[in-house]
C-alpha cells in the first residue's frame, strides 16, 4: 500500500491572516486508504508498479478490455478502478486536467466509493483546489460521517476558501468527540478571529495554548490571542449591524454619520466588483471602522484602509476627501477580499493591487483608465518619458521598498498591467485569470489562460501596450 504524510502550511499571502501568528504547518494523512485491487494476482503487481511505465499501461488496457463485457464481475471493475488511481498518484505532479479522466473513469466504474472520493479528495487538496476537494471529501464523509481524518480536511479546505463559519462546524465536530485536538482548536481560533469573534478567538486560543509544547507555535499562538484581545479593546463599545451582503462595525459614534452612507455605498460597490470579477460569495464580508488611533497602531500612516481576509478595516479620518474617494477606497479594499475568495489566497500582489485600482478609480472618477491625481507625475516622468518597465515577478520587491517613490511605481505597474490585459484581452480576462488561479495554478499558467500568450509574451505585449499609450 502506498502512504504518503504530506505537509500542508496554512501560510496566506498578504491579504491573509496576519502572518506573524500565520505560518502554521499541519500534518494530513494523504493518500493512505487507497483502493487496492481484489484480485490476488493483481495485487501483487499492484504494489510492484512503482513507476509509470508499460507494464501499468499494460495491465490497464489489459483490464479495459475485461470490463467492456456487460456481465463481467464487479470485482474487475475494482480492480481497473485501483490501477487507474495508481496511475494519477503516479501522475501526481502533472497538471489536473491531464489525470481527472482517471478519477472519473474509476468512478464511473465503482460509484459511491469512500476510498475513491477521499483520493481524489485529497488529489485536489494537494493542488490546493479547494472548493472540489471539498465536494469529495464530503462524498467520502457521507459513507464514514466520523472519520476524523475526512471532517479536518473538510475543515482545512473550507478555512483555506476562506468560509470561516463552514470550517469551525467541522472542526467543532472533531472536538466534540477529541477537545484536545490540537490543531482543530488552532484553525477554530484563526478562524474566529477572521470573523470578527474575538471572545471565541481567545477562548479556543487559550485551550489550545495549555496542550502546546512547540515554542514556535507557542509564539504565533499568543500573538493571535494579543490580537484578538487588542481587537475586542479596539471595538468595545462599537456597534455592529448586518445585510444579506455585509456586517458593519462602526467604532464610536460613527454609525450616526456613516450608516446608511456606508450600506447604499456598499451594495453599490458590491454589485459593481462581483459583476466586473463574475464572483458572488456566499459569506458575508465585515467592514470594521477603526478609530484613527486604533488603526494605524497595525497599519502605515499612509494607509487610507486594508484588506484582511473577508475583513475591510477603515480608519475613522476627519475630513475625507469626497462621498467619492470614499466609495472609491472601500472599492478598492472590497475587491481585494473578493480576489481573495476567488483565488483561495493565491494572487499576486500585481494582480491584487492592480484589479483593486482598476475598480477604485471606476468607482471614484468614473473611469478605470484615470489614474490618481498624486501618482500622474510619477507616471509621465518614469514610465513615459524614461521607458520604465517593471517586470511582475518584481513588482513585490518594489511594493515592498522602504522608498515611498518605489512603491508608487509597483501600484502604477499593477494598474497599467491589467489595463493592458483588458485592453487586448477583454475584462473578461480577470475572471478566466481569478478562476485559474482559483484552481492551484500559477500565475504563469494563469496568464497563459488568461491571454492565450506565456508569461514572458505577455509581458513584450504589456512593455509594448504602455509604450502607445
Amino acid at each position: 500500500m502506498i502512504k504518503k504524510i504530506l505537509l500542508f502550511s496554512l501560510i496566506m499571502l498578504f491579504f491573509a491572516i496576519p502572518s506573524a501568528y500565520a505560518q502554521f504547518q499541519i500534518k494530513l494523512k494523504m493518500f493512505n486508504d487507497l483502493l487496492e485491487p481484489v484480485d490476488p494476482d493483481l495485487k501483487a503487481k499492484y504494489n510492484k508498479n512503482k513507476a509509470l511505465d508499460y507494464d501499468l499501461e499494460k495491465t490497464i488496457i489489459e483490464l479495459r478490455e475485461t470490463v467492456q463485457n456487460h456481465y463481467v464481475d464487479k470485482n474487475k471493475k475494482i480492480d481497473l478502478a485501483s490501477f487507474l488511481l495508481k496511475k494519477a498518484y503516479l501522475s501526481l505532479n502533472s497538471p489536473y486536467d491531464q489525470i481527472e479522466s482517471l478519477f472519473v473513469e474509476a468512478s464511473e466504474l465503482v460509484p459511491n466509493n469512500y476510498k475513491i472520493e477521499s483520493f481524489w479528495g485529497d488529489v485536489l487538496l494537494h493542488k490546493r483546489d479547494y472548493e472540489n476537494c471539498i465536494i469529495h471529501y464530503e462524498n467520502a464523509l457521507s459513507q464514514k460521517p466520523e472519520d476524523s481524518d475526512y471532517l479536518k480536511k473538510c475543515g482545512i479546505a473550507y478555512y483555506s476558501s476562506l468560509r470561516y463559519e463552514k470550517s469551525i462546524e467541522y472542526f467543532d465536530t472533531i472536538l466534540e468527540k477529541d477537545p484536545k485536538d490540537f490543531e482543530s482548536l488552532y484553525l477554530a481560533a484563526s478562524a474566529k478571529f477572521e470573523l470578527h469573534e474575538y471572545d471565541g478567538t481567545i477562548e479556543y486560543g487559550e485551550k489550545a495554548l495549555e496542550i502546546c509544547s512547540d515554542p514556535n507555535t507557542r509564539k504565533n499562538l499568543e500573538e493571535l490571542i494579543r490580537k484578538a484581545k487588542e481587537a475586542a479593546a479596539s471595538t468595545s463599545g462599537s456597534v455592529s449591524e448586518e445585510n444579506q451582503k455585509f456586517v458593519i462595525t462602526f467604532a464610536g459614534n460613527s454609525r450616526e454619520d456613516l450608516g446608511d452612507f456606508a450600506f447604499d455605498s456598499l451594495d453599490d460597490i458590491y454589485y459593481d466588483v462581483t459583476s466586473l470579477l463574475n464572483c458572488d460569495p456566499d459569506v458575508k464580508v465585515n467592514v470594521v471602522f477603526f478609530l484613527t488611533d486604533e488603526y494605524y497602531k497595525d497599519n502605515k500612516d499612509w494607509s487610507a484602509a486594508s484588506a484582511l481576509g473577508l475583513q475591510v478595516r477603515v480608519p475613522l479620518v476627519t475630513g475625507y476627501k469626497s462621498e467619492e474617494y470614499v466609495k472609491g477606497v472601500l472599492s478598492h479594499e472590497f475587491t481585494h477580499t473578493i480576489i481573495n475568495l476567488k483565488t483561495h489566497n493565491r494572487a499576486p500582489i500585481w494582480v491584487h493591487e492592480g484589479l483593486a485600482q482598476y475598480q477604485q478609480f471606476r468607482t471614484e472618477y468614473g473611469d478605470e483608465n484615470t489614474l490618481r491625481p498624486d501618482y500622474v507625475s510619477i507616471y509621465e516622468n518614469d514610465f513615459k518619458e524614461n521607458d520604465l518597465f517593471i517586470p511582475l515577478d518584481s513588482i513585490q520587491a518594489f511594493m515592498s521598498s522602504s522608498d515611498r517613490r518605489d512603491i508608487c511605481r509597483a501600484y502604477i505597474a499593477s494598474w497599467l498591467a491589467m489595463r493592458c490585459m483588458a485592453d487586448l484581452y477583454t475584462e473578461s480576462s480577470f475572471d478566466t485569470l481569478l478562476t485559474s488561479l482559483g484552481k492551484g495554478n500559477n500565475i504563469r499558467q494563469a496568464v497563459e489562460d488568461a491571454t492565450g500568450q506565456d508569461y514572458k509574451a505577455f509581458q513584450d505585449e504589456l512593455k509594448q501596450w504602455i509604450k502607445n499609450q
